[in-house]
């Protein structure tokens, strides 16, 4: 497992997008250890993590508090998701117990009023 020193190391690198790169910049110590165990759930729930890294790029824009809820968010809002899942089929299940119910009172049931 990585540690957060190396994990700052790799997140301010050449070795990640310029975006990651300018989003880590403005971390303090306190969203530092944030992000990092948001990321280490997020990559522990992907077989993707080149394609979670793209993702990223909106995840970052948004106001989010869970990684790992809105990995589920874009697999069930992205069409062309179901094909190039950012969640291991193994773990799906568990977040569809976990995020379902939230996902549905925020985007489906907004929708119909």
């Amino acid at each position: 497992m990585t540690t957060l020193r190396n994990f700052k190391a790799h997140m301010t690198s050449d070795a990640v997008p310029c975006y990651v790169c300018r989003y880590c910049g403005k971390l303090g110590k306190e969203q530092w250890e944030w992000f990092y165990n948001q990321m280490m759930i997020a990559l522990e729930l992907t077989d993707e993590p080149e394609y979670l890294f793209y993702t990223l790029k909106w995840i970052l824009k948004c106001d989010y508090g869970d990684i790992a809820y809105e990995m589920y968010c874009r697999d069930m809002m992205d069409p062309e998701c179901r094909d190039k899942t950012l969640i291991r089929p193994s773990r799906w299940a568990e977040c569809g117990r976990k995020y379902h119910k939230r996902f549905m009172e925020e985007y489906v049931n907004t929708e119909s009023n």
